[in-house]
């Protein structure tokens, strides 16, 4: 079942900011179709996989982790208002949304989609050598497959275009004030300092009106940029709840304009490649063949965990 998200969301695009000139590129040329010569392939032609292949033939099982957790995206469609959630529909995250109830809540039946480790599992153990430093490759039913930055823009419907380079006046532009506001006296945060700011500012209430009444739109805003920061970090990162979060991230989301335009598809992607390609499948192998034999019969498996949104690679390959 493939997510259906709307790649381009229709909320108006906001003002660019400045990337840098060179456009992030995969060092071989995209995938070409089967009627095109194998010459734009990089150098496959003996088509071997990093594992020998008696190691995917034979049993090798595992179980797979991951830390996204989607079930954040129904906590903030529940939490905000109307009119909050409309704020958020109109930013770069908004089409998330419309994510398929059954990726979230199990919508009718209630029976949630989860992520499918042996799926993913049974592609790492098929993973082929490259000097691609931004992209991966597989060897399915005996022919080569990329994982790139191209089929994750395609999938995820985010900006993936070159981290920009932001200049000094940009920087200066960016403050502490979410930080300072909601997290008085921390020197480090993490996904669940963000998640316990979230709940705190929806269930707090300014009534009247005159300065009561600014205030309440102030918070209103607070409110759907601490849950843009929560969906990043929760759910587009994957990021371990006790993990200490970026503070770029906490500064720019009190720039909207400037957050909606960062290339949150290119950040998530890299955190999502280089999750995958730090699993060492060769040395997994290797220890669990030093278990003793009676543990290998009894299909002991080895575990990894998978940061940023591998949600996206196992809908890539289905």
């Amino acid at each position: 079942m493939a997510i259906e998200t709307a790649i381009n969301p229709s909320s108006p695009t906001p003002p660019p900011i400045e990337h840098q000139s060179a456009p992030i590129e995969s060092e071989i040329n995209p995938a070409a179709p089967s009627s095109q010569p194998e010459t734009n392939l990089p150098k496959l032609r003996n088509l071997r996989t990093i594992l020998d292949r008696k190691v995917y033939t034979n049993k090798f099982p595992a179980k797979i982790t991951v830390k996204e957790q989607l079930q954040i995206l129904v906590e903030i469609k529940g939490a905000l208002k109307e009119s909050e959630l409309e704020l958020f529909r109109r930013s770069c995250f908004g089409h998330f949304l419309d994510l398929d109830a059954g990726w979230t809540d199990g919508g009718k039946t209630g029976k949630r989609n989860t992520f499918a480790g042996q799926y993913v599992h049974f592609l790492m153990l098929r993973r082929m050598p490259t000097k691609k430093k931004r992209e991966l490759w597989f060897l399915v039913e005996g022919k080569p497959a990329r994982f790139s930055i191209h089929e994750f823009a395609i999938v995820i419907g985010l900006v993936c275009t070159s981290k920009p380079f932001l200049a000094l006046e940009e920087r200066v532009k960016l403050k502490d004030r979410i930080w300072d506001e909601y997290f008085k006296g921390a020197t480090q945060i993490k996904v669940d300092d963000i998640q316990k700011a979230f709940r705190f500012l929806c269930d707090k209430e300014e009534g009247g009106g005159g300065k009561k009444a600014e205030k309440e739109k102030d918070l209103t805003i607070d409110r759907v940029k601490i849950a843009l920061l929560y969906f990043l970090e929760g759910v587009l990162l994957g990021a371990d709840p006790k993990r200490n979060m970026s503070t770029f991230h906490m500064s720019v989301v009190d720039d909207l304009d400037m957050f909606n335009s960062y290339p949150w598809g290119t950040v998530v992607y890299d955190t999502t490649v280089d999750s995958l390609r730090g699993k060492d499948m060769a040395e997994k192998y290797r220890e669990h063949l030093r278990k003793p034999p009676q543990k290998q019969l009894l299909d002991v498996k080895e575990t990894y965990t998978l940061y940023g949104f591998p949600f996206v690679f196992q809908v890539s390959f289905s």
